[in-house]
């Protein structure tokens, strides 16, 4: 999402003209929601978040609110919007505040990890049980809908491969590598994967627990798309469970449920971590991320892309 270079003078303003409360302060809101949105206080107390963006990312921001209704009828816990409109030049949407803590804070303590991992892993299998018509990009229909797994990871493979090649974002020897790899599994697993509502951005940041640890919200909804269940595992193996290794059983048990392990999941996932983590590098460059985070994704894929299969 392209940075909005709005101050806090400018978001107070907005704050006081959509919520139409003159006591209103603001702050830049780092955990959680990411970094270019903003908490914020009206004069009776109630807490929100304001996020704010140009008119460039309307599409997004449609797909994003379509996965909200959606998580949220299945019983997801999102925080509640509560108000989408546009101000000037700027698109303007406001969530009810979710009074917790990032999953960081909680995931090295044994007991409240445990609680985190067992109560994501219930609803990222709630999550996954919004079954959609097909995999596609957008969840407004606002981008192509592919009835197959294998016809849609080409079609991604291509769009990251030429922003790879723009941003000269990795070397053409692993770029051609790596999407080999990736078109062989997408054909491989293209019989076992299924559609389903995937959030794709799992990271401990995005995860608002309580005290205990259990978790009471999942946030920022804007990478959302109708993936290949094992779609979310990326960001679940990439961030989360490299800060608490030991506990991926908890947190598989509570996800199947008892339910036998799906077909191909290990071909999946390793399908999932070869296109997401390809897709970091050329994102990295563009939105100026921290660098240590692409080189950590660069060396996930010279050793996925070197493994044997």
């Amino acid at each position: 999402m392209g940075l909005t270079q709005l101050g806090a003078v400018e978001i107070e303003r907005i704050a006081r003209r959509v919520l139409q409360s003159n006591g209103v302060t603001v702050e830049r809101e780092h955990a959680g929601f990411g970094n270019e949105n903003w908490k914020v206080r009206d004069s009776s107390g109630s807490r929100y978040v304001l996020k704010v963006a140009d008119r460039g990312n309307e599409a997004k921001w449609r797909s994003s609110h379509a996965a909200y209704g959606l998580a949220a009828a299945a019983g997801v816990p999102v925080p509640e919007l509560a108000h989408v409109g546009e101000y000037q030049d700027h698109l303007v949407r406001i969530f009810t505040w979710i009074d917790g803590l990032p999953a960081t804070d909680v995931a090295r303590d044994p007991a409240r990890r445990s609680r985190l991992l067992r109560s994501l892993g219930e609803a990222v299998r709630t999550l996954h049980s919004v079954q959609r018509g097909g995999f596609s990009s957008r969840l407004d229909g606002s981008a192509p809908l592919f009835p197959t797994w294998k016809g849609y990871m080409e079609y991604r493979l291509e769009q990251i491969r030429v922003r790879c090649e723009a941003t000269r974002a990795v070397d053409d020897g692993l770029l051609n590598k790596v999407c080999l790899a990736a078109s062989d599994l997408a054909a491989e697993v293209n019989d076992s994967a299924e559609a389903v509502l995937c959030h794709r951005d799992l990271h401990p940041g995005n995860l608002i627990v309580d005290a205990d640890g259990t978790l009471i919200g999942i946030v920022d909804w804007d990478a959302a798309e109708a993936w290949d269940r094992a779609g979310d595992w990326f960001k679940l193996e990439f961030d989360l469970l490299r800060l608490c290794p030991e506990g991926e059983n908890t947190l598989l048990a509570a996800y199947f449920d008892g339910d036998e392990i799906p077909p191909k999941w290990a071909q999946r996932r390793r399908l999932v971590h070869l296109v997401e983590a390809l897709n970091i590098l050329p994102n990295a460059i563009s939105q100026m991320w921290d660098k240590s985070f692409a080189d950590r994704a660069r060396r996930h894929l010279i050793d996925l892309s070197s493994a044997a299969r």
